[in-house]
């Protein structure tokens, strides 16, 4: 939940905190830290900053997403209240949207107690007992009006909007989104903004993970999608996704990669993770979203260079510069990989650049991490030119096919013999690769860290030039 503080030039990141209170793991107080410079962050305070409530009746006795806007001197935190003891004798009601005040965003929010909680309307076909909750606000200029948007379901997932004048008094105007041709079971954590004249109204899919995004000219609609090569910036790595903008006017993208189980590759997807930040602009011809590393961190990450140590290679590879940034590889048929091994790398935060391009693809080439051996198991970000995406699979070779199921994957679009800019920033077991600086794609890979890695193709003839790593 980011807000940017103009006063200070600050980013004031309020998160669900992912240590447990109490056993049902379900309660999640709000805490916050900061940054100036999307590399490093210190915690706002040492404690909460929103509390919750500790009878199990209350509405709020586990706190979910929500938003913060500043009224004059006021900061207010509308936030989801969440009981996981529905249905129950006392609990009638599982989500609610309600309001803390604080006068500053370092000190501890004050529940307002005169508040109206807010609940699914009822009589409109709603699920009036839970699946509401993620409220956003903000100021709409033009109407001089605060609105507020809140995740929905009646047959299916729906953003609702509300309108005020005070911040206190709300009146429900409907349905601002209910998904279009798309019957999503809940599009979570929605955000709304403005980029020039468009409208952009984001939300996280339950079902797929992934974040999508609609635009309009007016915030009545109609919403429409984007073309389909843009439908998304990134994959099922980054959730939750919110938007501020800063003093100098540019956007940026604030998700969560998810954990897995027993913090192993195999291990089942769970809730709650590591922030992950995109700069985030309009592409200038179709008014579509895209996506790219944020300039600071850029120049953070490539302070020194790091060298790269070839270990092996397989097949035809060329070296085609003496120092060893540049190779050539080609293989004529599948599971015919060529490939170039590198040593492991023993940094916990660095950045893999270079440039790519293919003259033929019947199948895919990429990077490889984790690697075991160069042709069965091994991790791979791969470029998969003729379903044009770029894809995160940890399935043995021998069992990938066109149908795969990806462990994540981003729509784009391949062009032969037209270079690609790849970075790739590895911290700990997160892995964020950037294309083009149009799309992204946000994975967990437990085993990447200080573990071999290296390029191939398979059915491909393609080249990597300028690869480099860099620290800080």
């Amino acid at each position: 939940m980011p807000y940017f503080n103009i006063e200070s030039h600050e980013t004031y990141i309020l998160y669900l905190n992912d240590i447990w209170n109490d056993i049902t793991h379900q309660r999640h107080p709000w805490y916050g830290f900061k940054t100036n410079n999307f590399y490093s962050y210190s915690l706002v305070a040492s404690d909460e900053l929103l509390s919750c409530n500790d009878e199990p009746c209350s509405q709020d006795f586990a706190l979910g997403t929500g938003s913060v806007i500043k009224r004059e001197n006021i900061y207010y935190a509308f936030y989801t209240g969440h009981n996981p003891n529905y249905p129950s004798w006392c609990v009638k009601r599982k989500e609610g949207i309600m309001l803390a005040t604080s006068p500053s965003l370092t000190v501890k929010f004050t529940k307002n107690s005169t508040f109206t909680t807010l609940y699914a309307p009822l009589g409109h076909g709603f699920d009036e007992y839970d699946n509401f909750r993620d409220p956003f606000v903000f100021y709409d200029d033009f109407s001089k009006q605060y609105n507020l948007i809140v995740s929905a379901r009646t047959s299916r997932g729906v953003i609702v909007q509300y309108t005020s004048f005070d911040l206190f008094n709300w009146s429900y105007k409907g349905v601002i989104y209910d998904g279009g041709l798309t019957n999503f079971f809940m599009m979570e954590t929605p955000d709304l903004f403005k980029i020039g004249d468009i409208y952009y109204l984001l939300f996280s899919d339950i079902d797929s993970k992934n974040v999508y995004y609609r635009k309009s000219f007016s915030l009545s609609g109609p919403w429409t999608s984007p073309i389909e090569d843009t439908i998304r910036f990134d994959g099922n790595g980054f959730y939750g996704a919110k938007v501020i903008v800063d003093n100098h006017g540019d956007h940026y993208i604030f998700g969560w990669t998810n954990r897995l189980n027993d913090n192993s590759d195999t291990g089942s997807w769970l809730w709650g993770g590591n922030l992950v930040v995109h700069k985030l602009y309009q592409i200038d011809s179709t008014k579509d979203l895209a996506v790219t590393i944020p300039h600071t961190l850029k120049s953070y990450l490539e302070k020194y260079n790091e060298p790269i140590v070839k270990h092996s290679h397989w097949g035809n590879v060329t070296i085609s510069r003496s120092d060893t940034s540049s190779y050539h590889l080609s293989s004529s048929s599948d599971t015919d990989i060529a490939n170039v091994l590198f040593n492991s790398i023993n940094l916990n935060r660095y950045k893999i650049s270079a440039t790519v391009s293919y003259d033929r693809s019947a199948k895919d080439f990429g990077f490889m991490f984790a690697v075991c051996d160069g042709y069965e198991n091994f991790y791979s970000l791969r470029f998969v030119p003729s379903q044009n995406r770029f894809s995160f699979d940890k399935i043995k070779r021998s069992s990938l096919t066109n149908t795969t199921m990806a462990s994540s994957d981003v729509p784009f679009t391949f062009v032969a013999n037209t270079d690609i800019s790849i970075h790739i920033i590895i911290e700990n077991s997160m892995v964020v690769t950037y294309l083009n600086h149009r799309v992204a794609l946000s994975a967990r890979i437990y085993r990447a860290p200080k573990s071999s890695w290296g390029i191939f193709v398979d059915n491909t003839s393609a080249t990597f030039k300028s690869l480099t790593v860099t620290k800080p």
